[in-house]
């Protein structure tokens, strides 16, 4: 058995990068196919569990490490950091398929930016306490995005500024409950001074990602969660029949697998330019949606507001709430419909050139 155990972390210690990063991207792997939308009871029992687990793994880890480091023949927990590595890779994914599906870019780049903290964590941060707060971050990162969904979609069934404030105060209780634990189990072989210094680096990171966070809403780098846009275009004609909508426009090329239609629109004199768009939200959230029309005027390089089009927003269809606006006396330029709360938050935008030309090929599908 010993002679197993002693291969076995022979084994790790060789392997060490590849195993960890495995354990990550099989988590997240799993969770990106599994994850379905923010009101689903199965993903958030999920999330729980991986918030509930992956906060108990850190404490269990960090309390092994301490012992190990008065150890002559230190003992690996593999199983504990390769279950870390997946609820945390779970989390990530599973949040980036409830949060990151939004119009801009913003949502997604945050989460590819934790994994490649996480890798560089598990490249460069080899001491024990810079690990512990790493983990320490990047758990509150994951535990502040959950409570910016959760709260909105079960307990306020509503959007705001005020919403996005009171979600992201709850989240510093759970994480609260986190750092006095490591306070009294992980750091209480420390010195007092370093204990009560090491706590209050822990409590900076978390500060750090809670500031990082409102700088990004108040921004409109991320958009409102648990708001998403499932598509949005530019189209010559919308029409809506028995809760079908139809709709003829120029198609982007075959590889613009991004855009629904193409990033330019040829103006057709006397016909308006139409802006839809289908924007997700949970079956119980009652807010607003509105479209703004920009205009970017080159004189003064700004863009300029030309018209804004409000209507209500009714959750809980799987695709999005579809809704369109027109404008009018088109002039050719780079125009913008940007696809906004009541707030004024930013859930996602399509931009594209109005060109003058010949009338273009359509091409026309439901919506």
């Amino acid at each position: 058995m010993r002679i197993l155990s002693t291969k076995l972390v022979g084994l790790w210690n060789r392997f060490e990068r590849p195993l960890s990063l495995g354990a990550l991207a099989v988590g997240f792997a799993f969770d990106l196919y599994i994850a379905k939308s923010p009101e689903s009871i199965a993903d958030n029992i999920l999330l729980l569990s991986y918030l509930f687990i992956a906060a108990a793994l850190i404490v269990l880890l960090h309390i092994h490490k301490t012992r190990n480091e008065a150890r002559e023949h230190p003992v690996q927990p593999l199983v504990l950091l390769l279950m870390l590595q997946f609820c945390l890779g779970g989390l990530a994914s599973n949040l980036l398929v409830l949060y990151g599906k939004s119009g801009t870019l913003g949502g997604s780049a945050l989460f590819i930016l934790l994994l490649a903290a996480l890798l560089l964590g598990n490249e460069f941060f080899k001491s024990r306490y810079a690990q512990l707060l790493l983990a320490v971050a990047v758990y509150y990162f994951l535990l502040l995005t959950y409570c910016l969904i959760a709260l909105p979609t079960f307990v306020f069934h509503a959007i705001g500024t005020n919403i996005f404030l009171i979600s992201a105060a709850a989240s510093l209780v759970p994480i609260g409950l986190l750092l006095a634990v490591l306070y009294a189990a992980v750091l209480r072989g420390s010195k007092s001074a370093s204990r009560r210094a090491q706590l209050l680096q822990m409590a900076g990171a978390v500060a750090g990602v809670l500031v990082m966070f409102n700088a990004l809403y108040f921004f409109n780098i991320i958009p409102p969660a648990p708001l998403a846009l499932k598509g949005v275009g530019v189209y010559h004609s919308v029409v809506e029949h028995g809760g079908t909508y139809t709709g003829e426009f120029e198609a982007p090329a075959w590889f613009v697998f991004w855009r629904d239609t193409a990033a330019a629109y040829t103006i057709v004199p006397g016909q308006p330019a139409y802006c839809f768009s289908a924007v997700f939200a949970p079956a119980e959230l009652k807010t607003g949606i509105v479209h703004r029309w920009e205009y970017f005027y080159s004189k003064t390089g700004h863009w300029i507001t030309v018209s804004r089009v409000s209507f209500p927003l009714a959750g809980g269809r799987e695709d999005g709430y579809r809704g369109f606006s027109q404008k009018q006396l088109l002039e050719p330029g780079q125009w913008r419909c940007n696809i906004e709360t009541v707030e004024g938050q930013l859930i996602g935008r399509i931009t594209f050139d109005m060109l003058a030309g010949p009338a273009p090929a359509l091409s026309t599908s439901q919506l």
